[in-house]
């Protein structure tokens, strides 16, 4: 969705930053969280990047947004509130994990910011789980760059940096003209891999296990004593179900022999006993 350039005389800067600060004072993007980046709003607002600039150059003269050093403009707090040092940010290291907008004047929503590590190493992190998983495998190729800096909303420098962290630890290579592949990992790696795996299961579990220990309310004894009347009832009912199953084939026996002495057999039954005689008597001649 785009500005109404044609229909509103103002400058396209001016429109951009009534839209953002509209936003701000009606709540939609509160104090202290990142705005989108500035190729988001390019996108959105179909303006130029000089244009986004100048936009958010008027909110910041305002008083209404700050920018971080490679982290992006965030939503000045109320006063009385602490902020963090405010710095010059240039535009392509603004890199929110911007989560979508509903239109011009809603649904401003940012990811949450608590991940004080550079973004760099973030977006190593997140290559890395999908290389440890199994979503990136051994011999797969990487999104380029470009694609990474699309993906993550980071700058090229923040790509290129998070890449070349991943090849210092092994995980990946390049090669020249084609791009930049998994690793395959060896033997020992692929032992570790397996094993840290299997550390982290066993992890999951007993953290499950101690999570549904902690929901039950009851002390070991407690439990112990349910378990063993549980497998008195257990018991019981094996010895009631062996019991009755015994005595309903009895009766089906007994049953049999009346219908063999009265011939009185449903015309089901009387089919299908001409069909057991036929196949018997088909298997004798196979047999001879």
């Amino acid at each position: 969705m785009t500005l109404p350039l044609d229909q509103d005389p103002r400058p396209p800067y001016v429109q951009a930053a009534d839209v953002l600060r509209a936003a701000i004072r009606d709540g939609e993007l509160r104090p202290g969280e990142r705005l989108p980046s500035a190729r988001e709003l390019q996108r959105r607002f179909g303006i130029a990047s000089s244009t986004v600039q100048n936009a958010l150059r008027l909110l910041k003269e305002e008083g209404l947004i700050y920018s971080v050093l490679g982290r992006g403009s965030y939503v000045r707090a109320h006063d009385g509130e602490p902020e963090p040092e405010e710095e010059e940010a240039a535009a392509s290291e603004s890199d929110p994990a911007y989560v979508g907008l509903g239109d011009l004047r809603r649904g401003w929503q940012v990811a949450p910011t608590d991940d004080p590590r550079p973004p760099y190493v973030q977006t190593a992190d997140a290559l890395r789980k999908q290389i440890q998983d199994g979503r990136l495998a051994p011999g797969a190729k990487l999104p380029s760059a470009r694609e990474l800096q699309e993906q993550f909303g980071i700058a090229n420098s923040t790509a290129q940096n998070a890449l070349r962290l991943l090849k210092d630890e092994g995980l990946i290579y390049s090669v020249q003209g084609r791009g930049v592949f998994v690793r395959q990992l060896s033997p020992h790696d692929q032992f570790l891999k397996r094993y840290h795996e299997m550390l982290d299961k066993s992890a999951a579990q007993r953290r499950a296990d101690e999570e549904a220990v902690r929901l039950s309310g009851k002390t070991d004894d407690e439990v112990a004593a349910e378990l063993e009347a549980a497998e008195e009832r257990f018991a019981k009912a094996s010895v009631e179900f062996e019991a009755a199953t015994a005595h309903r084939d009895a009766m089906r026996a007994v049953m049999e022999q009346r219908k063999r002495l009265s011939g009185n057999y449903t015309p089901e039954e009387k089919a299908a006993k001409a069909q057991l005689l036929r196949d018997r008597l088909t298997e004798g001649r196979r047999r001879r």
